[in-house]
């Protein structure tokens, strides 16, 4: 998945930001991208930190991590978030999607409503090479002694596996929160043990929550053009102008009908339909037990009325667990273990010392589409993105590492169903080898 790295290696230079572009009296700014999440609970609460990823026409997207609104075993009764530039009320928070369970995963929120005008989207940063010792800022909720959208300040550490770790005076309220580099986001506060944290780098915190369905594919907002007063004798007509509506019909019937994950209808007796709906994008969903997931993202725009025909495909839910293996080259092997969509991967190669973990990385299984985010042994980082053929057992597509771009052709065969079969190193073998590139 990661082929001819070694050559990557010998031609790729660091890369950093230079000091003077960025000044830390900006940190003030940034706290208008980051908001207070409060998880209500039956009898207790928590709180934590997250930070606005995306805008919508009529609502803002927000990271956080997953364990910030997970309870031991209850759901939360409510999720409130709290801007900085409106701290007098709170704005209830809807879970878009989560990486359940995992307690180094993320989640992403919505939040509609009445909106503050002045917020800021933070911008990731994916390009950065880093190797220890650099200055980073986190802005969050410390529980002990710390005040609002505290602006605390740090030193990386490394990398440990696809973990970036560092090193500051940070607490529990502060998981969810980003991780800042020179103004940007190199990573989503996961785990805090002590003054010690980890966090998720910022390659695979953007590409797993951009990749969400759910997640506006354009980030931006457009002008409001203001709409006249309607008379008396046009308000039919002007509301049917201003708004938009979805037809969605299936193939077989009786299936459910999502919109932004939330059920709006069935398909027993005909098609669905959505109306009036705001001028917006939508994740439009069809479920039916025994068939395969479909999905489409749409954008709606005034007085349109959009048909969806959904055709869904008799099956199990598609898994990639396993070992693969390019048949060209027998010593390299990819360990691939799902839990839902999330899918994580070892990239395995053997030689005379014995087997070593070269590469680490982790993605998500969309219907029979693949992607993944990885990182070598020898720092090196990219992604591959593959298709699952219909018997489950072959994925072909491309990888392509970040410091060129250059896909190239990819394609694995299962050669087991359980990756329990092959004998992976631990983490100790990973870390060994962690300092080969540096």
């Amino acid at each position: 998945m990661i082929r001819a790295f070694l050559a990557v290696w010998a031609v790729i230079g660091g890369f950093m930001i230079s000091p003077l572009t960025w000044a830390q009296s900006d940190l003030g700014a940034l706290k208008k991208g980051v908001v207070k999440v409060t998880a209500q609970f039956s009898k207790a609460e928590k709180v934590g930190t997250g930070f606005i990823v995306g805008q919508g026409k009529k609502h803002l997207f927000i990271v956080t991590a997953s364990h910030v609104i997970e309870g031991e075993s209850e759901v939360p009764q409510s999720i409130k978030v709290t801007f900085f530039t409106h701290q007098e009320e709170s704005l209830t928070a809807h879970v878009v999607q989560k990486e359940g369970g995992d307690p180094r995963g993320l989640a992403l929120l919505k939040v509609g409503g009445d909106l503050p005008d002045d917020v800021k989207v933070l911008e990731w940063d994916t390009q950065s090479r880093f190797h220890g010792g650099e200055e980073v800022h986190v802005i969050g909720f410390p529980q002990i002694g710390g005040n609002a959208w505290a602006v605390t300040k740090g030193t990386l550490s490394g990398f440990d596996g696809p973990i970036l770790k560092f090193s500051g005076a940070v607490e529990e309220g502060n998981s969810g929160g980003p991780l800042l580099y020179q103004g940007k986001v190199i990573g989503v506060i996961v785990e805090i043990i002590r003054q010690f944290g980890n966090a998720k780098p910022s390659q695979i915190a953007q590409f797993t929550v951009e990749n969400w369905p759910g997640f506006p594919r354009q980030v931006h907002i457009e002008p409001e053009t203001p709409i006249p007063p309607a008379r008396e004798t046009d308000t039919a007509g002007s509301l049917e102008e201003a708004f938009a509506s979805l037809v969605v019909t299936t193939t077989p019937k009786d299936a459910d009908v999502f919109v932004d994950h939330d059920l709006v209808g069935h398909t027993t007796k005909g098609s669905v339909v959505v109306s009036p709906l705001v001028p917006d994008e939508y994740e439009v969903m069809v479920k039916k037990k025994g068939y395969r997931l479909w999905s489409k993202s749409v954008e709606l725009l005034p007085g349109e009325r959009r048909e969806l025909k959904a055709t869904l495909e008799e099956g199990a839910v598609l898994t990639v667990s396993g070992v693969w293996q390019n048949p060209a080259q027998p010593t390299i092997s990819y360990v691939l273990e799902q839990i839902g969509e999330r899918v994580t991967m070892k990239e395995v190669t053997t030689s005379v010392l014995g087997p070593m973990v070269t590469a680490e990385g982790e993605g998500q299984l969309q219907g029979n589409q693949l992607a993944i985010f990885y990182r070598t042994v020898l720092g090196t980082m990219g992604q591959s993105t593959t298709t699952l053929s219909d018997d489950g057992n072959l994925l072909t597509g491309t990888f392509q590492d970040f410091s060129n771009m250059i896909p190239l052709t990819l394609s694995l065969i299962r050669t087991a169903d359980s990756p329990s079969s092959f004998a992976v190193p631990g983490n100790e073998a990973w870390k060994s080898i962690q300092g080969f590139g540096q």
